[in-house]
């Protein structure tokens, strides 16, 4: 019989072919009311924190979550990402005080209600807000409004005064949805720093410098890629274990051809 040029391909049972290849699987048994995993407990008992000792932290530790970082999946393996990893004390005030700036900038031409009722400049302020809300839906949402109220009037800092603070810069090109690629990173890095001990917040603000040319130079932040986050990185100040308050979703379960309602 003459050969095709394809090897013929041959339907095993799984476990068989795990056997042959050396590596057969074992299910781990978990009992109901199991202790916490690490894992887990490293997920329930994450916090973001705003309030950071002095002490630095060891350059080694950073390297250790930022792998952790890398090891993220992503579409494709595509791995749209960089880090940038910020621990001049004088240059992460610099970015700071831009931040600061750049929300009192927005509160002044955005904040319509400082305006008396009726005046011509309430109602160009409002028309303005109107158009910037178009463009960035989700920044006039009343939770960054209140924060970057807050840091307007020196009430917030932007980046907690940590001592490190890592830039994640997304490659705008990357397989299929980067932004949800850099998530993922970003929750690998903030879960591993949570079981070395140290403390770390988003910072979504920080996108203020990537919208600025002359810190996009500075951080060598070059197309195609985009600074899209930041999260600080620290030592706790206090016991940032406290319970938050967590709103517990419905859940549509299927098996069995039914459906479910669980909670």
């Amino acid at each position: 019989m003459a050969s095709t040029g394809v090897s013929a391909l041959r339907v095993e049972d799984p476990e068989t072919v795990e056997q042959e290849a050396g590596r057969a699987s074992v299910i781990k048994e978990v009992p109901q009311g199991a202790p916490w995993t690490m894992v887990e407990e490293a997920i329930f008992r994450r916090r973001s924190i705003r309030k950071y000792k002095r002490k630095q932290v060891p350059e080694h530790l950073i390297r250790r979550i930022l792998e952790a970082g890398r090891f993220a999946p992503s579409q494709g393996n595509c791995q749209p990402w960089k880090f940038l990893v910020i621990r001049d004390a004088d240059m992460i005030q610099e970015m700071e005080d831009f931040c600061v700036e750049a929300c009192k900038k927005l509160q002044r031409n955005l904040d319509y209600t400082q305006h008396p009722k009726g005046s011509f400049k309430r109602f160009t302020m409002r028309l303005l807000a109107r158009v910037f809300n178009r463009l960035q839906p989700k920044m006039l949402h009343p939770v960054p409004v209140t924060a970057m109220t807050s840091i307007a009037q020196g009430r917030f800092a932007v980046f907690h005064k940590a001592p490190t603070v890592i830039v994640l810069l997304m490659n705008k090109r990357g397989i299929g949805t980067p932004e949800i690629d850099i998530g993922i990173c970003g929750t690998n890095i903030v879960l591993a720093a949570q079981s070395l001990g140290l403390g770390t917040c988003w910072v979504g603000f920080s996108k203020f410098l990537g919208q600025n040319k002359q810190w996009r130079e500075r951080l060598g932040v070059e197309e195609p890629y985009e600074l899209v986050e930041a999260i600080t990185v620290g030592y706790p100040i206090g016991d940032p274990t406290r319970l938050i308050a967590r709103d517990t979703p419905q859940i549509a379960w299927f098996e069995g051809g039914r459906k479910q309602i669980l909670y």
